[in-house]
């Protein structure tokens, strides 16, 4: 989608607007019943929004060569969007999703059906942005993402208490993969679907000035993203991890970065 379809009379759309616009709908369509999309999954369909394929399908045949770990996997739903970005306190801002085929399609496809009819629900409603959506849900989303989020939020929730609702996650490329050959990525290429991603960010910046954005991952991406699209960088409100190998929310990792997300979640 083009960032033309906003409004230029005010900073950013508002909630409901936003979701109207959100380009997502082309893969995870509200019309269609979960089952459908369930037994695409099943059968490996490719999951691309249209004008994202042309970069991800040249990317991808550029890393084949270097090995299947570096490809995005674009079998699998992607996953752009994680948990509560309405009204949180904390936006998790990372690279993209992981992949381990032991997880992603062997385990899943050990599911009873009704529960991976389960993931595909938790996973289109995330996509669409629904209002109760949190970033550590339940079981099913716990055993098909091998409890990578629940892992690295573990401190924060447990020993903080910090309420798990009011964090939300933006991943800036959806599709999943062991690697990421950053090397081989085209220089100036810019997938269409992040654009719409900076559309979210910038109505959280306007709207409420206590929201922060933790970059874990993919500093200098973001950071070009935003330039691109003016969204200014606030130093208050923006928090780098500076150990992007490890994307563990914790003291150790973060160190004072830690303390200023827990006084956020306090006020």
């Amino acid at each position: 989608m083009s960032t033309s379809n906003y409004p230029t009379d005010k900073k950013y759309k508002d909630w409901e607007e936003l979701k109207e616009a959100n380009p997502w709908k082309e893969i995870f369509d509200p019309k269609e019943e979960e089952k459908v999309l369930l037994q695409r999954v099943l059968n490996e369909e490719e999951f691309i929004y249209s004008k994202d394929v042309e970069i991800i399908d040249d990317f991808n045949k550029k890393v084949q060569p270097k090995g299947i770990d570096n490809v995005f996997v674009t079998s699998l739903l992607p996953k752009p969007y994680r948990g509560n970005l309405k009204d949180p306190k904390l936006v998790i801002l990372s690279l993209n999703p992981s992949y381990k085929e032991r997880v992603k399609k062997t385990m899943f496809k050990m599911l009873k059906p009704e529960c991976q009819l389960r993931f595909i629900e938790l996973a289109k409603k995330n996509a669409l942005l629904e209002d109760d959506c949190c970033i550590i849900s339940d079981d099913v989303d716990v055993v098909t993402d091998n409890g990578y989020w629940l892992d690295k939020l573990s401190g924060l929730i447990s020993e903080q208490g910090v309420d798990a609702s009011k964090i939300g996650l933006i991943q800036f490329i959806p599709y999943a993969s062991e690697h990421f050959d950053s090397n081989s990525w085209p220089k100036n290429a810019e997938l269409e679907t992040p654009k719409f991603s900076v559309e979210i960010i910038r109505r959280l910046l306007y709207k409420d000035k206590s929201t922060l954005f933790l970059v874990m991952r993919a500093k200098k991406r973001w950071e070009e993203l935003f330039r691109k699209h003016n969204i200014e960088i606030d130093k208050q409100r923006f928090l780098y991890n500076d150990n992007p190998i490890c994307q563990k929310i914790s003291p150790d990792n973060l160190k004072e970065q830690y303390k200023e997300i827990v006084k956020a979640f306090n006020k």
